[in-house]
């Protein structure tokens, strides 16, 4: 990816005002990638701001100057734009807002390691072979030789220890321990993270992932699945992105074929979270039926709705005068009717 660098690295060096974009529900690769950027440009001595759609979550507060981020901006302002492990361009949300912000009128640099990512940026920096957006950031700095602060690497870390289950998941190849090596020389601060996102809970977030696991169960399919609605989190003051980590955590059920978690948000959505182990099974084709995408093992999607229990879950329309375009149809079945079918019989493709 040289000849990428080389277009990233010239973008750079021509521009003085740069906006940094994290993308919606930011997690911490996203954050990481986005506040190490940051404070490289301003080393750098460019004007630079980051922005994300919406608040973040607590436990990303200790990321050096993580309060420094803006939800609204004039695009037209900056030089470049860079948005981080945002998997297609509708993920930041500001396409909504600024129909023109990925036109080309101004740089976009896309830097993210989804499969499902649709390149919507002037220079693409995809690479869906790297645990993480920060681990392709951190290969882009070499290659640029942008120097690497204590400030720098812990957020780099914090995107890495986020996408690898603190270094547990099956993404974590030697790669990912060599650069976390070089990122903890660098003074990266491992403990502040592993504090904050697996050693922090809220007793909200325990009463939550309660709920859930007692109503998880296991299918004549060997899919694990669990669901929560808003009023669940309501009655005990929890959030919806305190789930986050919840699916990793049922995925380990023995002799499971994937993992479902679905959930409302405060927002009206219903989102549904797939994880597995297995090599067969293909997560990414199957949350792209929802609008969602991801990776092979560990994917999702959001749309507008809610759930409601009959005899089984079922998820129903967010509203009935929704437009034709947003009852968009997939074969027979709409996505609210092929989500019902997947909490009793899932339909994902196993390869032979």
């Amino acid at each position: 990816m040289q000849e990428v660098f080389i277009k990233f690295g010239k973008l750079i060096k021509e521009s003085k005002r740069i906006l940094c974009i994290a993308h919606k529900k930011p997690d911490g690769d996203s954050l990481g990638a986005t506040v190490a950027l940051y404070l490289a440009f301003k080393e750098m001595n460019k004007e630079v701001e980051m922005a994300c759609i919406d608040d973040l979550p607590e436990r990303f507060h200790f990321l050096p100057e993580s309060r420094k981020f803006i939800r609204e901006f004039n695009y037209e302002d900056y030089d470049l734009i860079i948005v981080s492990d945002a998997g297609a361009s509708y993920m930041t949300k500001y396409h909504e807002i600024y129909p023109g912000i990925f036109s080309g009128k101004v740089p976009v640099v896309n830097i993210d390691h989804h499969p499902s990512n649709d390149n919507f940026g002037t220079v693409n920096v995809v690479d869906v072979n790297s645990a993480s957006a920060t681990v392709i950031l951190y290969k882009i700095f070499q290659f640029l030789d942008i120097k690497i602060s204590p400030a720098i690497a812990t957020a780099m870390l914090c995107g890495i220890y986020n996408d690898t289950g603190s270094l547990m998941h099956q993404n974590t190849s030697l790669e990912v321990f060599e650069i976390t090596g070089k990122l903890m020389e660098a003074g990266g601060r491992v403990n502040i993270i592993a504090k904050n996102l697996f050693r922090s809970t809220p007793i909200t977030t325990l009463k939550a992932w309660g709920k859930a696991l007692e109503r998880a169960s296991i299918n004549d399919q060997g899919v694990v699945v669990t669901v929560l609605t808003n009023n669940d989190l309501q009655e005990i003051d929890a959030k919806a992105d305190e789930l986050s980590g919840l699916v990793d955590f049922l995925n380990a059920v023995p002799g499971s074929k994937f993992t479902v978690l679905i959930n409302e948000d405060e927002k009206g959505n219903v989102k549904g979270s797939f994880r597995t182990r297995r090599d067969d099974v293909d997560l990414a084709q199957l949350a792209g039926l929802f609008g969602g995408g991801g990776h092979k093992k560990a994917a999702g999607f959001s749309m507008p709705g809610r759930i409601h229990q009959e005899i089984r879950w079922k998820v129903l329309p967010f509203s009935a005068s929704l437009p034709e375009e947003g009852q968009k149809q997939i074969g027979n079945a709409s996505p609210q009717e092929l989500l019902s079918n997947i909490l009793q019989i899932p339909e994902v493709k196993i390869q032979s």
